[in-house]
C-alpha cells in the first residue's frame, strides 16, 4: 500500500514539475503519444480548453420485475403447501410414508419448516444471482421447472390425502340423516 501511494505521489510531482511545451507543439506531442497538459491547450485568447474526463457509466443492479416476484411468490406458496401436506400425511404413519426426504427430517416439524424456509431463501438468492448477471430468461425457466416439480409433488400429496385420509362426514346429523 505504501509503495502504491509513493508511486502515485511521484507521478503527480513529476507532472507538476514538468516543463510546459510550446504553444505550437501540442499536435506533435499528441502524435508522439505524450500527454497534453491543460496549459498547452490554451488558445490565442489565453483561455484554456479543458477536456472533460468521462467515467464509464456504472451498470446498475437489475431489479426484479413483477413477473419475477410472482414466480418467487408462487414458489414460496408451494413450499408452504408442501410443508402442510407433509405434516398432515406424517400424522398418520400407518397409511402414509415419505418418499423423498429423510424420515428424521420429516418427523421433526421445526426441522422440516427450517428446510422448507431455507429452500425458499436459496431459491430467491439463486434467482437474483441469475437476474443480476443478465440471465433473466434462464432464471425464469429454472423457476418454472422448480414450480412444476414442487407443484406435482404437492398435488400428489393432496391427492393421496384426499383419497385415503380416514375422514368423518360432517354433514350427518346426530340421527344419521343427511
Amino acid at each position: 500500500m505504501a509503495l502504491f501511494c509513493s508511486s502515485c505521489l511521484g507521478q503527480q510531482m513529476a507532472l507538476l514539475n514538468a516543463p510546459e511545451p510550446a504553444a505550437g507543439s501540442s499536435s506533435s506531442l499528441m502524435a508522439a503519444g505524450e500527454p497534453v497538459l491543460p496549459s498547452s491547450l490554451a488558445g490565442a485568447s489565453g483561455s484554456a480548453i479543458m477536456p472533460v474526463a468521462r467515467r464509464p457509466v456504472a451498470e446498475g443492479r437489475e431489479g426484479l420485475a413483477p413477473t419475477d416476484w410472482a414466480l418467487l411468490g408462487a414458489g414460496a406458496t408451494l413450499r408452504f403447501l408442501d410443508y402442510k401436506s407433509t405434516v398432515k400425511a406424517m400424522s398418520d404413519p400407518a397409511n402414509f410414508r415419505e418418499v423423498e426426504l429423510p424420515n428424521a427430517l420429516v418427523h421433526c416439524r421445526p426441522g422440516l419448516g427450517a428446510f422448507e424456509a431455507s429452500t425458499v431463501v436459496g431459491n430467491y438468492y439463486a434467482y437474483r444471482f441469475f437476474v443480476e448477471h443478465r440471465h433473466r430468461k434462464l432464471a425464469r425457466w429454472g423457476q418454472a421447472i422448480n414450480l412444476a416439480a414442487v407443484g406435482w409433488t404437492v398435488g400428489r400429496n393432496y391427492y393421496e390425502l384426499n383419497e385415503y385420509w380416514p375422514r368423518q362426514n360432517t354433514l350427518r346429523t346426530a340421527t344419521g340423516q343427511q
